[in-house]
């Protein structure tokens, strides 16, 4: 586990912001981003949903995947199957959605795409006074290397997607922000849908937070902290 540097405001990124009705359309959207500008220059989307819970294809193996995406959807929970790997999580109206693609070339590496959206984050955590850290959380949903942990628990985690198109690669990183949700119902409908589908990753309960829960001070109005942070990085990139 180890803290990451912080780049410097203004980093070169063309920033756009959507809100989807439909989390499925907004899945679909940040895996076709990028695919059709042509630009060299890195993009970043931040995108905001209703609730969903985003698996993996693996998962979409497992032997009760039908009852459990069944039984999520009468809960309000519809199960999204994405293009790349990992384990479950789950997006709401108090996270927001990263995807930060580029191109492929010389440098554009696994770890150098993982360190550049982890350290954005990190600058955006630090704007509100959080410190946060890179080190994974086996017992929080979809562990892996470049979860982002506040106070020891997971509020971020990051994964990518790489391919084709007309000649070029393209490369998506992309991250979930916990910001202001119920950490534990998110650990909650993970275990669920497990336990239904007969996988065998659980989540602990205290695994996870949010930023709202470790703010010294909140904003004013109830359900604002989502629109401070997209205030916060609207000042930091360029529309």
């Amino acid at each position: 586990m180890h803290q990451t540097s912080i780049p410097a405001a203004g980093a070169a990124f063309g920033l756009s912001f959507e809100t989807f009705a439909d989390p499925g359309v907004g899945l679909e959207q940040q895996e076709r981003f990028g695919e059709d500008a042509g630009a060299v220059a890195p993009s970043l989307l931040v995108w905001q949903a209703p609730r969903a819970l985003v698996v993996g294809r693996a998962d979409a193996r497992l032997p009760g995947f039908a009852g459990a995406r069944a039984a999520l959807q009468e809960e309000g929970w519809p199960v999204l199957v994405r293009r790349s790997g990992g384990l479950a999580f789950p997006i709401s109206p108090g996270t927001l959605q990263f995807a930060l693609v580029r191109r492929g070339g010389p440098g554009v590496t696994l770890d150098s795409m993982y360190s550049e959206l982890a350290d954005t984050i990190l600058a955006l955590l630090g704007g509100f006074g959080l410190t946060g850290e890179i080190g994974e959380k086996p017992d929080a949903f979809c562990p892996g290397r470049y979860d982002l942990l506040l106070a020891g628990r997971k509020v971020a985690g990051l994964s990518q997607h790489w391919r084709m198109r007309n000649g070029q690669t393209m490369v998506t990183c992309v991250a979930t922000l916990i910001i202001e949700e119920d950490a534990g119902e998110l650990a909650r409908v993970v275990n669920t849908f497990y336990a239904a589908a007969g996988g065998a990753h659980r989540c602990g309960l205290a695994a996870v937070t949010d930023m709202r829960r470790l703010l010294a001070t909140v904003p004013p109005q109830a359900g604002t902290l989502v629109e401070e942070v997209r205030a916060h990085l609207r000042a930091r990139f360029p529309a």
